[in-house]
């Protein structure tokens, strides 16, 4: 009997060795599966630091060298705040409004001088470099373009005091800061398979044109606290197929749970939200068995980018069918007066990985 029971307590022990191992092996690959991230924040690098335009962030990088600063370890510091404080105001001096204009280029570069005002920036990261030879500090600070202190807000409250600037989104007879549209539809475009002569320049106040030449989305239409707290477009990049994003709903999905997380704070964590059967609004179905079993279904809408046009490319064209559906939309749900628009664009090159230096995105988790 006992004999038995030892035979028996082997095999099972041989088995519960077997499960342990095949977990060990199998796990890798599901975490792999899990963790993967379909989509990336299209990062626009500089020299002096880089923007983030799915985040809406402006991120300056200043060094100060010991040798420069008396060997004084606080003075080389303060040095690099100010330089990544500088370098911030260079890199939003750049930035396209619209097709026709920069923030350098409009009033003759009077907005410019203004600017050290308009953004409110915080250190992100600071470090210190002993390379052996010159060592150094480096500062990494960060400024919003979105949310009621951003640049975007603080612009437009400007362009109310000078002349150089016409065009102003829809503003409510009540002022308001808060956005009232959750779970409402999304626009995601589809612009990667344009040739790298059209590849899409970002800006904070781009257009969308209908192939036959009509505007249907441009500054003018959209409202004030939908442009300040959003922005009116979110670019990010994926290395997933057309195909592979339309056959799996879950991938759009967790685009718009990004987009959802209205302000980008980096250090707030990404809110977990209901999976929903999302299909694409210009094919939708009426009626779904499993719609009983769900509190809402979301919804978005894919469309592909034909071209892009103006002199900096910033305005994006559609076909006449999806701009006339997306009229008809926007009167139903308000998903471009409300300024509800995301864009996939080209990985840099080496992909979503090469977004950022290594060493940045390590220390920054951005990638």
């Amino acid at each position: 009997m006992r004999a038995t029971e030892h035979g028996n307590g082997r095999i099972r022990f041989s088995r519960l060795l077997a499960l342990v191992l095949f977990c060990t092996l199998c796990l890798p690959g599901i975490s792999a599966s899990v963790d993967e991230k379909p989509f990336a924040s299209f990062i626009e690098k500089h020299a002096n630091g880089w923007i983030d335009w799915d985040q809406g962030l402006i991120y300056g990088i200043g060094r100060g060298y010991l040798g420069k600063n008396r060997n004084n370890r606080p003075l080389s510091q303060g040095v690099a705040g100010v330089l990544a404080s500088g370098s911030i105001v260079k890199l939003a001096s750049g930035i396209h409004l619209d097709d026709a204009s920069t923030l350098e280029s409009l009033g003759s570069g009077a907005v410019t001088i203004k600017l050290e005002a308009f953004l409110k920036d915080k250190e992100f990261q600071s470090e210190f470099v002993d390379d052996g030879t010159d060592p150094y500090y480096e500062v990494i600070k960060v400024a919003r373009m979105r949310g009621v202190s951003g640049l975007t807000a603080k612009l437009l409250k400007h362009f109310d005091t000078v002349p150089t600037w016409r065009d102003f989104p829809i503003r409510p007879l009540k002022p308001r800061a808060e956005l009232d549209d959750k779970d409402q539809p999304w626009l995601v475009l589809d612009a990667r398979h344009l040739a790298d002569n059209d590849r899409i320049e970002p800006a904070m106040f781009p257009k969308i044109v209908g192939e036959n030449g009509e505007t249907v989305y441009e500054l003018s239409r959209v409202e004030e606290a939908a442009l300040v707290n959003r922005g009116m477009m979110r670019y990010v990049v994926s290395d997933q197929t057309p195909a592979e994003l339309r056959a799996d709903h879950r991938l759009i999905d967790r685009l718009l749970a990004r987009a959802e997380n209205v302000f980008g704070v980096r250090e707030a964590r990404a809110q977990t939200v209901e999976k929903s059967l999302a299909v694409p609004l210009f094919r939708a179905k009426s009626g779904d068995a499993d719609s009983g079993k769900r509190k809402k279904r979301g919804r978005y809408i894919v469309a592909d980018v034909q071209g892009v046009q103006g002199l900096a490319k910033t305005n994006l064209v559609i076909s006449a069918r999806d701009a006339m559906d997306l009229k008809a939309e926007d009167s139903a749900s308000k998903i471009l007066r409300k300024c509800r628009v995301l864009v996939i664009v080209s990985s840099p090159i080496g992909g979503i990985e090469g977004s950022l230096p290594a060493r940045l995105a390590a220390n920054t988790g951005i990638r």
